[in-house]
C-alpha cells in the first residue's frame, strides 16, 4: 500500500524519485495471494477459449516502466507460435493480434493464474504473478532496482546496463534503457521460460 512499502526508503517525493531499502528483498517475502472462485473464473474461460496463452499488458502509470508500444506490437507479430491475451484497462493501449480482456487488478490475477507466462514491465501485478506462481518475464529496464525488488522464483528478468536511477518523474535515461532492450531479446527469454 502507499506508504508502507518496505523495499522503498521513505520520504520521497515525485521530484527526489525513489531510494531502495538495499536490505530488503521481495523475494525472500513472496506474498500469498487466494483467488475466489470466480476470480479464477475468467482466466479458465479465457484458457478453454484461446488454448494455452501468453499474457501481457504494456501499459505502466510509471513512464518509466513501459516498453515501447512499437516494441510491443512487434514482438506480439514476430511470434504467430504464441496465443497472446492482454488484460486490459481505461489506460491500455489495445494490441493488434491479441485477445482482449477488460478485468480488475484481481480478474488480471485470475487471469494470470491460468495464463503459461506473464510478460509486462516491472508493477505490482509482477509481484501478483510472483504470489500464484506464475511464470513471467519481467521487462525491467534501468529504473527499479533489480537486486530489492526482483529476482523471484520463476522471475526472468531483462534489465538495461547500470544502475537504477528511482526516477519518479519520466526520465531520458529510462526511456533510452527500455527503447534498448530488442525484440529478440524479449522473444528469447519468452522462449527459454516456456520451455
Amino acid at each position: 500500500a502507499p506508504h508502507a512499502r518496505p523495499y522503498i526508503v521513505y520520504p520521497f517525493t515525485d521530484q527526489t524519485g525513489w531510494t531502495f531499502n538495499r536490505g530488503f528483498r521481495c523475494r525472500d517475502h513472496v506474498a500469498k495471494l487466494y483467488l475466489t472462485p470466480e476470480e479464477s473464473a475468467i482466466g479458465i474461460e479465457i484458457r478453454s477459449r484461446v488454448g494455452p496463452f501468453v499474457l501481457i499488458e504494456p501499459y505502466s502509470k510509471h513512464a518509466n516502466l513501459r516498453w515501447p508500444l512499437d516494441h510491443w506490437k512487434a514482438l506480439v507479430a514476430s511470434r504467430p507460435d504464441l496465443t497472446f491475451v492482454q488484460h486490459v484497462h481505461a489506460q491500455s493501449p489495445l494490441l493488434s493480434g491479441v485477445t482482449h480482456v477488460q478485468t480488475t487488478f484481481r480478474q488480471a490475477c485470475g487471469l494470470a493464474a491460468a495464463s503459461n507466462l506473464y510478460v509486462r514491465g516491472e508493477s505490482g501485478m509482477c509481484h501478483a504473478a510472483a504470489a500464484l506462481g506464475v511464470p513471467q518475464v519481467t521487462i525491467w529496464g534501468a529504473c527499479m532496482d533489480w537486486a530489492v525488488m526482483g529476482g523471484y522464483p520463476k522471475q526472468h528478468g531483462i534489465l538495461a546496463d547500470g544502475p537504477p536511477c528511482g526516477s519518479y518523474r519520466p526520465c531520458a535515461h529510462c526511456a533510452t534503457a527500455m527503447a534498448g532492450i530488442a525484440v529478440d531479446r524479449v522473444s528469447a527469454a519468452i522462449t527459454m521460460m516456456l520451455e
